[in-house]
């Protein structure tokens, strides 16, 4: 005589089912990571749109700036490779468009920061003579070289190195090793982010990637970079695509001889800056 067949209990497959499935898409999603982070271990290009904000009422040297450009907001674009950033920085138009050519560039790597003060004189100059015209006898024309190094930047502003070096952004590696999946407050509907172990100086990062076209080779992005020496919270929004990258430092560099006159040029440009918000003032 056949022994009765045992019943299956539904829940139990269910269940089953279930958990197969949370297996399968841990093991997409893991998979869908690795991919991207492996893509850009060895270089990327991106496009960002960025925000940068104080963390308090003290604004830092570089946001200040900024500001006198108008560009605590704009876009930035540039290429990473193991170690190494190059950026450039552009303004946005009244319309919101992006300005064609940059009003600075940054190159990063573990050893220095070096800023292309030549672009940002420049701008700055032009900026201030567009408000007052006998300026341009006063503000000569940059012939100095234009990179000047985190050490120069901080002798010229009168801060400590901390205030002005981005070191610790190349310091991050692209790598699955110590990632931990989060949820910002600024989280965006659509995006997985994770956060890098805090570098040593206490700058976070955290990666949010897109859940749309996981395999695709250009990749959106939202990145949330807090960095407690400049005492700053910038958000960046844009897409990273991979690409093998050669990144060297710039050949156009300031002598330490020259710091003297560039801290007289950004005597004279304060000094007709003031004259400027004065006549404003008056006016108003």
């Amino acid at each position: 005589m056949a022994s009765p067949k045992k019943r299956v209990n539904p829940l139990f497959v269910a269940l089953a089912v279930v958990l197969v499935a949370v297996v399968v898409a841990v093991g997409v999603v893991f998979f869908q990571l690795h991919s991207k982070i492996s893509a850009l271990q060895t270089g990327a290009s991106f496009t960002f749109r960025y925000e940068i904000a104080p963390n308090s009422p003290d604004k830092p040297p570089l946001l200040n700036i900024l500001e006198r450009v108008n560009a605590s907001s704009g876009s930035v674009s540039g290429q990473y490779a193991p170690g190494k950033l190059q950026l450039s920085f552009y303004q946005l138009n009244e319309d919101d468009s992006v300005k064609t050519s940059p009003f600075t560039r940054v190159y990063i790597d573990s050893e220095e920061t070096l800023f292309d003060i030549g672009q940002l004189y420049t701008v700055l100059r032009q900026a201030v003579t567009d408000k007052l015209s006998i300026a341009s006898v006063l503000l000569p024309e940059w012939s100095l070289g234009d990179y000047i190094s985190q050490t120069q930047a901080a002798a010229v502003l009168g801060v400590e190195t901390n205030k002005v070096e981005l070191r610790e952004l190349s310091g991050f590696t692209l790598s699955l090793k110590g990632l931990k999946k989060v949820s910002p407050s600024a989280a965006r509907d659509g995006y997985r982010y994770y956060q890098f172990p805090a570098a040593a100086d206490g700058t976070t990062l955290v990666l949010g990637f897109s859940t749309d076209a996981p395999f695709s080779k250009t990749t959106p992005i939202h990145v949330l970079l807090t960095i407690p020496d400049h005492n700053v919270h910038i958000q960046l929004t844009g897409t990273v695509t991979s690409a093998k990258t050669v990144l060297s430092p710039p050949a156009s560099r300031m002598s330490d001889e020259d710091i003297a006159t560039l801290a007289q040029i950004r005597q004279s440009i304060e000094s007709v800056w003031k004259m400027i918000q004065s006549a404003a003032q008056t006016t108003n």
